[in-house]
Formats: structure tokens, sequence, C-alpha cells
């Protein structure tokens, strides 16, 4: 392994090594498992102290390794095969680290320049990647060079080759990081995934705003959402509170109609009245009810979490949109959006809100379990992570999920759990009269939240 160390450490200031030891495939393995765990450990940094972790970044992980083996091994003897991947991958964690330390220091050492501007200015990272590429070609033709009699332009030519092949695997394979901020968007994690989010959204009908026009809406935001806060009623020392978030991502009638329904539902059940704070995104009503988009939403938990007693009282937080596999959908005057799984737990989990009720009405709205699911929470959606719930026609009342669970199912005398059985029942036989794929909705009910929230469904009892 040292042998290894060696040869790349000397290929990295573009000199050859004579007669280098060969490595064989345990070496390599283990510089693989390296390179990994390197990148993982640079993603934590890179997405700060309230990351989130996303499962499917570890797959991501090992698939781009695999595919850079196999990709390299076209370009490289099978004599020397695994001594040059293993010091490429040596390679790979240098040039790693100092990508990772140029994009977290960037933006101070541009602001002690005076040039805040700068890190937003297309030429850096171009530059940044072009001296990569050069460096990266002289040392991998140093390392090639040292493992095989051939020098020369025709050995340059060959390496260039294998850079520009990584490189396009790179911009064409969709991967996304272990660990993420809660800022994060998926589709902005690489290059393919920027490319679709763009091509699906020009499908869509534009908003027929202008920057101008934007800007002066999401000035707007921070006085919308304190004029909607300071009307909540202060907790009461003793007493459960029962405080409520309500979302509309999407402009569709049916979602905004579902929400205003699903509030009065919950008002029928549960003492919300004066403590309810709506995000909404809806073109009439971006200059009355503030839009619901990341910062808003964080914002509104913050806002709620100074009002409400974090470890007695309850927050319910409803959600109806498009869903995708990714997140919740977000149709704002600027373009489209996600909320994420785990920019929802973060925000609640920093927040110190202990007592949480999680209602998505959405396609795959699943992925909000496992993120949410503990002893004082309850999480209910939809469907599961893989399957599309159905009825969201903008000139429908309800979606399916609404229309079973807050419109049919929720009622005094029924608890949480009570109406999602109830609802499941209702839209597996609507699925069936529509021969459609079933949604399959899930629901977490942390036994602890359940027993705190008996009493108020016991004091509603059914008519």
């Amino acid at each position: 392994m040292w042998g290894v160390v060696k040869l790349a450490m000397r290929a990295a200031i573009w000199r050859k090594t004579s007669d280098p030891p060969l490595a064989g495939l345990r070496v390599l393995l283990a510089f693989a498992a390296l390179v990994a765990a390197v990148r993982t450990g640079l993603e934590l940094v890179e997405a700060g102290a309230r990351h989130g972790f996303n499962p499917y970044g570890l797959n991501a992980v090992i698939a781009w390794i695999a595919l850079e083996l196999a990709i390299a091994a076209l370009f490289v003897r099978p004599a020397a095969r695994t001594t040059a991947l293993a010091a490429m991958f040596v390679l790979s964690v240098i040039a790693d680290i100092a990508m990772t330390a140029i994009s977290v220091d960037a933006p101070f050492l541009a602001r002690a320049a005076g040039q805040p501007g700068l890190i937003d200015n297309a030429i850096l990272p171009g530059a940044t990647y072009a001296l990569l590429f050069v460096w990266w070609v002289g040392a991998m033709t140093c390392i090639v060079g040292s493992l095989e009699q051939q020098t020369g332009w025709r050995l340059l030519g060959r390496i260039a080759g294998l850079w520009l092949a990584l490189f396009a695997a790179n911009v064409a394979m969709p991967h996304t990081p272990v660990f993420v901020p809660p800022d994060f968007d998926p589709h902005n994690a690489n290059w393919w995934e920027t490319v679709y989010a763009a091509h699906r959204a020009e499908g869509k009908p534009r908003t027929g705003q202008s920057s101008g026009q934007i800007a002066e809406i999401e000035k707007t935001q921070p006085r919308l959402l304190q004029q909607q806060v300071a009307q909540l009623t202060p907790s009461r020392q003793g007493e459960t509170q029962i405080y409520t978030l309500a979302i509309a991502g999407w402009t569709d009638d049916v979602f905004i109609k579902e929400l205003d329904g699903a509030v009065e539902a919950m008002d029928s059940v549960l003492p919300i009245k004066g403590r309810t704070v709506r995000l909404i995104n809806r073109r009439d009503t971006v200059n009355t009810i503030p839009l619901a988009n990341f910062s808003n939403f964080a914002a509104a938990v913050h806002a709620i979490g100074n009002v409400m007693d974090k470890n007695n009282d309850v927050l319910v937080l409803v959600m109806t949109s498009h869903g995708e596999q990714s997140g919740f959908a977000l149709q704002l005057p600027g373009g489209t959006a996600e909320l994420t799984p785990q920019q929802v737990a973060t925000a609640l989990d920093d927040e110190g809100i202990r007592n949480r009720v999680v209602i998505v009405s959405a396609c795959f709205s699943g992925i909000f379990v496992p993120p949410l699911a503990n002893d004082n929470t309850i999480v209910i959606t939809a469907a599961d992570a893989k399957h599309t719930s159905f009825g969201c026609s903008p000139e429908r009342d309800w979606t399916y999920f609404g229309d079973a669970f807050f419109h049919q199912s929720l009622h005094p005398g029924a608890d949480f759990q009570n109406a999602f059985d109830h609802a499941r029942i209702l839209i597996h036989g609507w699925e069936m009269m529509d021969h459609a794929t079933p949604s399959n909705p899930q629901g977490s009910f942390g036994g602890a939240l359940v027993a705190k929230l008996a009493p108020f469904f016991a004091t509603n009892p059914r008519p």
C-alpha cells in the first residue's frame, strides 16, 4: 500500500516513479473504501452542522466508485491495472479534499477580498475545473507512464480521454450526497437532475411574472408571515394546546380547497381556532397570505415554536400538493421546488417541538414516515414511498385521501388512527373501482402522542 501512495504522491507533483511495485486486488479495494469514506466525510463537512442523512447517497457513492473502476480499467493495460487504479484513487482523495476546501472557503475569501459577487461568477468554477483537468491529466500520465513503457502524446491523449470519460459519466449519472444541508434541493444535486428539472419546468404553465415582480413578492413575505403569527393565541401553562401549520404547495384549486376543508375538519375535533398558520402558493393570495416555500416553512415553525410550549403543546402539520419520490412539490412565482422529508424533520427537531402530527396528502408521501416517526409523532400519508395517490384534478374539491380522511372519517368521536383506518378502506374501494394501482396510505402512530391526544377525542363523542 505504501508503494501505491508513494507512486501517487510523486505523480501529484508530476514526477514518475521508476520500477514501482505492483499492487493486488485487496489493495485496490482498500483504497476504494478509503475514497468512499473520505467522500462521505467531505459531504458531511459541506452540509454543515444542521445536516440531514440521505440513505440513497450511500448507494450513489458505491455506484460511482464502481463506475470509476469500470471506466478507468478500459484505459489501462491489464498487467498494471490494479496498481494504476489504486493510485488513481489516491489522486481522487487529494482532488476531493482540494475541491471541498475551495467550495467551503471561497465565500469567506471572496468577502475578505471585498468581492462577494465573485463566487457567483461562472469564470471561477470554470477556471477551477480547467486547472484540475490539467493537473489530473499530468498526474495520471505520470502514474501510467511509470507502469507502462509508453510516453509522448499518445499516452497523454489516452489519459485525457480517461478524464473526459469520467467527466461525462459524472454528468450523466444521477446521484445524490449522503449528508445534505437543510436547504438541499434534489433538483440541483447534479447536472443531470438540474437539466431534468429545467426540462420538466418548461412543460408547465409559466407564472408570467417578471424578476422584479418576484422580488417584490419575496420582499413582502416576512410581513405577511408576521401578520399570521401575531394572531396566534399564546400557550397557557398547565394546558395542552394544539397549533396547526397548514400548507398548500401547488396552485391548483383542489389543493386550496382541500387545505380549507382539512383545517375545518381539524377544528371540529381539536381546539385549533386562533392557533393556525397558513402557507399557500396561489397567484391571487401572494399579497395576503405567505407563500409555501422553505424559508417561510422554517420561519413559521420557529415562530410557532416561540409561542407554544414545546414540551407540552402539539403541532399539527397538514401538507397538500403534488409529490415526487424525493419530496413535496412547491409551485412558486420563480419556478418549482421541493420540501424534503429531511428538511421537515430537521426544522421540527432543531426547533425542539416534541409533539407532532404530520399529515401529507401527496403522491409518494410515504417518504415522510421514516425521518419523522417516533413515540411522540403521528405521521399519516396519502401513499407509500413508491406509489402515487389519486384525485388531484384541479376541478375536484378533494383528493381521494383528503376526501376519505378529512371529509368522511375525521369527525367527533373518531381519533386520528380510527379516521385513518376508515379512510384506507374507502380509498381502497375507490381505487378498485378505478382499476388503479393501490396508493397504500401509510400511518405511524406514536404511542405517547396518541395517549396525549386521547382526552381531546374523548370530550368530543360521536353524535
